[in-house]
């Protein structure tokens, strides 16, 4: 029997959720039933040797000028003339136009476009051009209601061409007491130190780190041995440090900076908090769901079916430091309704968003657009 033969195409490989999702793939579906290549524009950090680990290809083609530029087109037509793939499945913005191009021109081949954002401030342009690609998609996939929403409500792609494949995160062994102790004293937490933590790329206009630490002052006036704990990096950290030290919370917010294993960190926390100003989903919600954390996050985007409408976890507006401060507030002091959503995260977590699931319903749809 021939191998099914998939061409992924990707803006970049660096550490996002789309690239966890291709690990899941690379580890998860048979390698004697299937053959894998990627094309992006760059790839950097562990991921692109997981993959190669694993038998994949991948194919860096540059950064593109603009979505529509010629060449760039013809490098990743180029790539997929000598794959010969059955599918091309493509992910964000720029992957999907690469799908999209290949697709045109191998009119055989079948087009996955898998839309993983909540493009809530996508201008008119974008939409339209997204609902161009998406005329040569023969399914197009949404990670969570709110983005299939989308695709159905704002680009009116037709109800039978739409998947919904919700995201995954799998679940890993908790790390050892000796490591925890270590990144404790890596970090400067003290023994009773209450830890508030976020993580995330540092794009504030996106994530808003910036209403977590509106939020401390009032936090600490109840808990004053609360700290946030911000893991990861970007292009704020610098505006952020600025905020805390003018609202005087500088001692009270550590920055850990870029983490190769950032779920570690989530077992140093007693309350673990997403305040984006939109989200598709929010893979971090289920990692820290994963390691008994409650939640708190604001109610956009997919956020709220990820929290099962806030069994799971406790909704708050958005862009609200206030709202936020005292859901956090409430949780510190309230041990039982701590243990419940604990306990409740869990337990969905496991059930709607496991590896296991996320990878045969793939696999079914590879199936089922090959048969």
């Amino acid at each position: 029997m021939n191998r099914i033969r998939v061409l992924h195409t990707l803006c970049r490989i660096h550490s996002g959720g789309v690239e966890q999702r291709r690990i899941l793939l690379a580890q998860g579906l048979e390698s004697d039933m299937y053959e894998h290549a990627l094309i992006c524009q760059e790839a950097n950090g562990p991921i692109p040797g997981i993959l190669r680990e694993a038998g994949w290809t991948i194919h860096e083609i540059g950064l593109a000028p603009r979505i529509l530029n010629f060449g760039w087109h013809a490098r990743a037509y180029k790539i997929a003339r000598a794959f010969q793939p059955d599918i091309v499945h493509g992910a964000v913005y720029e992957g999907e136009a690469l799908a999209c191009g290949i697709g045109l021109r191998m009119p055989r081949v079948k087009v996955i476009m898998e839309e993983t954002s909540d493009p809530v401030d996508r201008r008119w342009t974008g939409n339209a051009l997204m609902r161009a690609m998406c005329l040569r998609a023969d399914t197009c996939v949404g990670v969570s209601p709110k983005v299939t929403g989308y695709l159905r409500e704002k680009l009116w792609i037709p109800t039978h061409k739409i998947r919904l494949i919700n995201n995954a995160v799998p679940e890993i062994a908790p790390p050892s007491p000796a490591h925890l102790a270590s990144l404790r004293t890596f970090l400067g937490i003290a023994a009773d130190d209450v830890i508030i933590g976020s993580v995330g790329r540092v794009v504030d206009s996106y994530k808003r780190f910036s209403d977590i630490i509106r939020a401390l002052p009032m936090i600490r006036s109840s808990q004053p041995r609360a700290r946030l704990l911000i893991v990861g990096d970007g292009p704020d950290r610098v505006m952020l440090e600025q905020l805390a030290r003018d609202l005087g919370q500088s001692e009270a917010v550590i920055f850990a900076g870029y983490q190769s294993a950032p779920r570690d960190f989530y077992h140093l926390m007693r309350i673990f908090v997403l305040a984006s100003a939109s989200e598709a989903f929010g893979l971090v919600l289920v990692e820290a769901m994963l390691a008994k954390v409650p939640v708190v996050a604001s109610e956009v985007g997919g956020i709220p079916f990820v929290l099962d409408a806030g069994k799971a976890g406790i909704l708050v507006p958005p862009m609200q430091p206030n709202a936020l401060a005292e859901a956090v507030l409430g949780l510190l002091d309230d041990l039982s309704a701590t243990s419940a959503l604990q306990e409740a995260g869990l337990a969905r977590a496991r059930t709607e968003f496991s590896a296991k699931r996320y990878i045969k319903e793939v696999a079914d749809l590879y199936n089922e657009l090959v048969r």
